[in-house]
């Protein structure tokens, strides 16, 4: 009887340590969703006609690898600037950009603002010691259907 009840409490561990492993994976999947999402907002905001000139300028000076790319989200309100991405290395990026979190000496820095239906945002050449809470949105984007598309 003891050698069963021993057993069957192992069964039990098991099961317990299989089920908190699997609750685990459904976060992480969302995680990579919003990630995903993230991205493909960064993407678009890179395509637009001033960031995009941002990341030219910097590959211009013959760089052989992707221009780096910070992301802050501002909150004036708080009076703060937040990552944009979670973790060190977000894998966000194509042959001509790759989104950073390490300071860098000379990157594009893209900042995001929430607004109604969307994001304002403003890109700069910048240092790492040059970050700032002021800006000017240079435009919006906002979601349309799995696009993000220019606001006006």
């Amino acid at each position: 009887m003891e050698r069963f009840q021993r057993w069957a409490w192992g069964v039990v561990g098991v099961t317990l340590l299989a089920g908190a492993g699997c609750a685990h994976q459904a976060p992480l999947a969302v995680r990579r969703e919003v990630e995903a999402e993230k991205c493909s907002l960064i993407q678009s905001v890179l395509k637009e006609p001033t960031p995009s000139r941002v990341v030219e300028e910097i590959a211009a000076q013959g760089r052989h690898e992707p221009t780096p790319v910070r992301v802050y989200v501002r909150r004036p309100e708080q009076s703060m600037l937040e990552r944009f991405f979670e973790g060190d290395e977000p894998r966000c990026g194509d042959a001509t950009f790759k989104v950073v979190q390490e300071s860098v000496l000379d990157a594009v820095v893209v900042y995001l603002q929430e607004v109604r239906e969307g994001y304002a945002y403003d890109a700069r050449r910048s240092g790492p010691d040059e970050l700032t809470l002021e800006g000017t949105p240079q435009g919006t984007l906002k979601r349309a259907g799995p696009q993000w598309v220019a606001g006006k």
